[in-house]
């Protein structure tokens, strides 16, 4: 299996509702806090900010302080929002940063920009942070940026699937795959860890999705345990996988003066 580079895992939390829908932008053109205007001589861009990667309008959000990322690599971000206790996982890509010039009406931040196969998400975060949305689907596990190589085991078609995991949790996986099965579809997953550290895990598991998109096509899955083993042991694999191979990346904010420097 040839390893591909893990995404940057970034904890983003924000206080409230409000405070994200004051961070969100609808489009690439960020919405800074203040009103403070974009210039030239504070902001670097990966691309025009006036569409997403793949050439359609996307959301994003406006990051305050310095984060260990480059223009135009993909986060994974946990969104937290914290008075209410809420967790959203969606997937953005850098699209421009502001470095620190010494004013305090133009601090240092991130734009990042959700990717267009997020854009299912990035709407139930909209319709939560507006109080239109129920929040009992994000209490599922958390999903994780790791490539784990699998084998799916189709029932209905007597066929064996080979391929990886785009992303996993402890309940479930997404297998980047050509062969789009039926959502519903019963099937037998086998996961293994780099290294075979612990051989195959052999669990049973149903399609409850399809995506397709070049680069990221594929299904999800629901994982099923037939004991709290098998449990154990996936939760093994992901601990294991995830402490090799992520990167988890911290919001900075630097000390600005207490006072603005004299001009000259």
């Amino acid at each position: 299996m040839t390893s591909s580079p893990q995404r940057a895992q970034l904890l983003l939390p924000v206080r409230n509702r409000a405070a994200f829908l004051d961070a969100y932008f609808s489009r690439g053109s960020p919405l800074l806090s203040q009103g403070s205007p974009v210039t030239p001589a504070s902001l670097t861009r990966s691309s025009s900010p006036e569409k997403s990667l793949d050439g359609d309008e996307g959301g994003g959000m406006f990051v305050p302080g310095e984060l260990d990322v480059q223009l135009g690599e993909e986060v994974d971000v946990e969104l937290f929002f914290h008075e209410e206790q809420v967790r959203f996982h969606i997937r953005a890509q850098v699209k421009w940063k502001r470095m620190q010039i010494g004013r305090r009406s133009l601090p240092p931040g991130v734009g990042i920009e959700f990717l267009a196969s997020e854009h299912r998400t990035q709407q139930q975060i909209l319709r939560y942070a507006e109080g239109n949305e129920s929040v009992s689907h994000v209490q599922r596990s958390r999903r994780w940026s790791l490539h784990v190589e699998v084998r799916v085991h189709d029932d209905a078609n007597n066929a064996i699937i080979a391929g990886v995991t785009d992303d996993i949790s402890e309940g479930g996986c997404f297998v980047v795959t050509n062969a789009l099965l039926d959502p519903g579809a019963h099937v037998v997953v086998k996961l293994k860890s780099p290294g075979s550290l612990f051989g195959w895990l052999t669990l049973d598991g149903y399609v409850t999705w399809r995506r397709v998109q070049p680069g990221r096509t594929g299904i999800g899955i629901e994982l099923k345990f037939a004991s709290g083993r098998q449990r154990a042991k996936m939760k093994k694999i992901v601990d294991v996988v995830k402490e090799r191979t992520l990167r988890e990346v911290r919001i900075k904010v630097p000390r600005l003066p207490s006072t603005p420097p004299t001009s000259v």
